[in-house]
């Protein structure tokens, strides 16, 4: 083998890698949409980037995908653990492409249109569930207690419903990092499982 056909070897074994390991990182980067937002590629093909989202969010919990992902840069995106969605759908309000569905803050509305993504329990970190004391957070901080989350048992341990639940996020972001108990999976994710 000549320089010449090392040389192009080389690069096609290594084209290929790179375009591998895009391919794991845009499989790797389902995340949790804004509320309202439009399913699949619908979603990805009607946001324009334009950030509107993200700037009337007031708690900024609306970040945006840097990924070297070429069918994901810039989406939209939450981050539950670091700061969940509030639920007051100004997101929904600003978006002038209707990537995301206009909605009111009213949240009979709200629970009946918005799903983000569906919550993961993992009781043996959750501290009630594992008979370590009385937490509750989780409750205190949905938008829907006693239908999305309720507490059963003397320790008064969470269980969700998953039908009742948005994916805001709240959840996940009030549990204690001593626990890291509750994760809300994204849509795509759960559609994949």
């Amino acid at each position: 083998m000549n320089r010449r056909g090392f040389f192009w070897g080389a690069l096609a074994v290594a084209t290929g890698a790179a375009a591998g390991a895009w391919t794991r990182v845009a499989k790797a980067t389902a995340r949790l949409r804004p509320p309202g937002a439009k399913p699949g590629r619908a979603f990805d093909a009607a946001c324009i980037r334009c950030f509107r989202c993200a700037e009337v969010c007031p708690p900024k919990a609306i970040r945006f995908d840097t990924s070297y992902s070429l069918n994901a840069s810039d989406l939209p995106y939450l981050d539950a653990r670091e700061q969940a969605c509030v639920v007051c759908m100004k997101c929904t309000q600003a978006c002038p492409t209707g990537a995301l569905t206009p909605l009111p803050l009213d949240l009979g509305v709200v629970q009946k249109a918005v799903r983000m993504g569906t919550p993961v329990l993992d009781r043996k970190s959750c501290i009630p569930w594992r008979g370590e004391g009385v937490c509750r957070l989780c409750y205190y901080v949905c938008p829907y207690p006693d239908s999305a989350v309720a507490l059963v048992g003397p320790q008064q341990a969470p269980v969700f419903d998953a039908k009742a639940c948005i994916g805001c996020g709240l959840c996940e972001e009030a549990c204690p990092r001593i626990a890291h108990a509750i994760h809300i999976v994204p849509l795509e994710e759960e559609k994949k499982a």
